[in-house]
């Protein structure tokens, strides 16, 4: 399997597992600060929130207004066998400053507390082989009026298939 292959995969299947998710669409795409007041908004692929969850790097301009994100970055650790390579995908949860304070808690909490949920699964991990772990997550400040989180997640994928060996 080609290095990068696995990487746009497995940002694909976290993009997936993210809108099919009542919690996350609805904190993404409601506004005001009670979740209890918040509509369902439709998940899956035709969700209105599929333009909130970006499977590349994106930091929102300045100038936009009451909207929350979920973005990512993958990373190939390292790949020093031909069978096995390490790898990573780092999750940004980035909220609109006059979207965060919840009656709830902070919606960047919630937010990362609902994509914890969906790559912390134990014994039935979303992608990789072994399972995925969490390593130093952090509040940062993005730009000017957004904030949020930095996720990073590793795992193990395979390097090469079998017959290529």
């Amino acid at each position: 399997m080609p290095h990068f292959d696995v990487l746009r995969e497995q940002k694909q299947k976290l993009k997936e597992a993210l809108l099919k998710n009542q919690n996350v669409v609805d904190l993404l795409m409601n506004t005001g600060n009670n979740m209890q007041q918040f509509e369902n908004i439709r998940t899956g692929s035709k969700s209105p929130a599929l333009n909130r969850v970006k499977t590349h790097f994106y930091i929102p301009k300045t100038t936009t207004k009451d909207m929350n994100f979920i973005t990512m970055r993958s990373r190939v650790i390292y790949s020093d066998s031909d069978v096995v390579k390490e790898t990573a995908i780092v999750v940004y949860v980035i909220c609109n400053e006059d979207q965060i304070d919840l009656l709830q808690g902070s919606r960047a909490d919630l937010l990362a507390s609902e994509v914890d949920k969906i790559l912390n699964t134990g014994g039935h991990p979303l992608f990789g082989l072994g399972g995925i772990t969490l390593s130093n997550a952090e509040e940062v400040q993005f730009n000017d009026g957004y904030t949020g989180w930095q996720i990073p997640y590793f795992t193990h994928e395979r390097n090469q298939d079998g017959e290529r060996l």
